[in-house]
């Protein structure tokens, strides 16, 4: 049977159970099929339970003997970059264990009926403590790498806090820092943007409430190169399916209405003032949504203490670096792995 067709059935089996426990109370375990670790060569879907719930990744790799391990931390919340992994996943397995990771309640770990007593920032943040002892476990590694985009890149930070001794590196990608002085940021550069276009309507429509919305942000290209339909991209994938676009929609929804009720959890990333990680960021130049400003990143970048605190910039791309310079991408996600030189 092809990838596709394995990775189509799993989707429905996994749709089919869902997050409801047949166990009762949910573990602080995963339970899953056997990764063969032995096959050295890996790529392929895997269901895990997580904390009660069944979860999706995608594992990568050329050298899981080897290779060390690093796991992407989407968007959102809600919002999977799974679809788009194919245009930049190529040196990523060829140096790591890649794993893509689909967070409870988005895209491929949404299920109809999911308990929303247990979708929150908190609940997310110990999934991804949980996932990331099972991964180490079973590769055998001590420490891992870490990326988080956008929403993730909170996450990402968090878990830099609160566990420090589990990463290698951290790289953030269109980074959290200060989600309110973003706006305001946000805002005089789109005032500025729509008063150069003449766009009058979309000027009274954020003077009238002062905020930067996101359609008008994406309206004229703060969001991601104009020129790439999302869409049309994410289709090309070799795992798309029909039903997929409704089921990623399914999920945002679903992740912005619940895990917006449990806010702050991750706190301000700009809180960390001192870590033993070493932090990379990679910024699109022209990204301007809305809580992800990347001066602050580089003014955060000039405060906190860290073995490397490292600004990356990515100047043909706004806050999707990965599928505006997927190249760039994998090539400084590599230098990442250099300058480090840890594996294990």
């Amino acid at each position: 049977m092809k990838l596709k067709q394995v990775f189509v059935l799993l989707v429905c089996i996994t749709a089919y159970f869902g997050c409801a426990s047949q166990t009762g109370d949910a573990q602080k375990a995963i339970a899953s099929k056997t990764i063969n670790i032995n096959q050295n060569h890996i790529e392929e879907f895997y269901t895990v339970n997580i904390n009660g719930c069944d979860e999706q990744l995608l594992i990568q790799s050329d050298n899981t003997r080897d290779n060390p391990i690093l796991l992407y931390l989407h968007g959102g919340p809600g919002s999977s970059l799974m679809m788009y992994s194919y245009m930049y996943d190529a040196k990523l397995k060829e140096n790591f264990i890649y794993v893509n990771w689909d967070m409870r309640g988005t895209a491929l770990s949404y299920h109809e009926g999911m308990d929303t007593s247990k979708i929150s920032e908190g609940q997310i943040a110990d999934d991804a403590v949980v996932l990331i002892h099972y991964l180490q476990e079973t590769f055998h590694k001590k420490k891992i790498y870490l990326i988080g985009h956008s929403f993730g890149s909170a996450l990402g930070m968090y878990l830099v806090k609160i566990h420090p001794e589990l990463f290698h590196a951290y790289i953030g990608i269109g980074q959290i820092m200060n989600n309110s002085e973003s706006v305001k940021r946000t805002y005089v550069w789109l005032h500025s943007v729509l008063e150069k276009s003449g766009d009058t309507e979309g000027l009274a429509r954020i003077e009238k409430d002062h905020f930067p919305y996101i359609d008008l942000v994406i309206k004229y290209g703060g969001h991601h190169n104009l020129s790439l339909n999302l869409d049309e991209l994410m289709m090309q994938s070799p795992y798309y399916f029909d039903g997929y676009l409704d089921l990623l929609q399914k999920g945002k929804n679903f992740s912005a209405t619940y895990v917006g009720k449990n806010k702050e959890a991750f706190g301000q990333p700009a809180d960390l003032k001192e870590t033993t990680v070493p932090l990379y960021f990679f910024e699109g130049v022209n990204d301007h949504v809305i809580a992800c400003n990347p001066q602050l990143v580089v003014e955060y970048c000039d405060k906190v203490k860290a073995p490397v605190k490292k600004v990356i910039w990515f100047e043909h791309s706004a806050h999707f670096i990965t599928i505006e310079e997927p190249e760039k991408f994998q090539n400084e996600v590599v230098n990442v792995l250099q300058e480090v030189g840890k594996k294990e």
